[in-house]
């Protein structure tokens, strides 16, 4: 089943000066991430399996959230100091997705993290084995 397949690439990072980090990688087909705080990171990288049926539930979500459309760059006119930056590189069936953000996110007019992006946070922290 195609739509099981692991992505071709996969990269996802979120943090900031302050507050909790992640960072996700797709290496030769393992799945690799590090957790960290307060802009840190613990050193430890840790590796998730996710099943042909995870991964076929993260491409739903990615298909339903509609991130294939994201912009390359989301910016906020109201960062100031602590700033939470994110990015991901994505690319699934041959179609290549990056974008990455400042204080702002997509389908969000402001600051605020839109429900687009918890959404799409929950679904790599299913992956990785952060969220039931």
């Amino acid at each position: 089943m195609h739509g099981a397949a692991p992505p071709g690439t996969f990269e996802f990072y979120l943090g900031g000066s302050a507050g909790p980090s992640l960072y996700v990688r797709l290496v030769d087909g393992r799945l690799l991430y590090e957790r960290g705080s307060g802009g840190g990171y613990s050193g430890v990288v840790m590796e998730a399996s996710p099943t042909p049926e995870e991964w076929a539930r993260f491409r739903e979500t990615v298909d339903r959230l509609g991130v294939r459309e994201w912009e390359p760059e989301y910016h906020s006119p109201h960062s100031c100091c602590d700033v939470v930056y994110w990015y991901l590189r994505l690319e699934l069936d041959g179609q290549k997705i990056v974008a990455r953000g400042a204080d702002a996110y997509p389908a969000s007019s402001g600051p605020a993290v839109s429900k687009e992006f918890r959404e799409f946070l929950l679904a790599v922290k299913r992956l990785i084995g952060l969220e039931p």
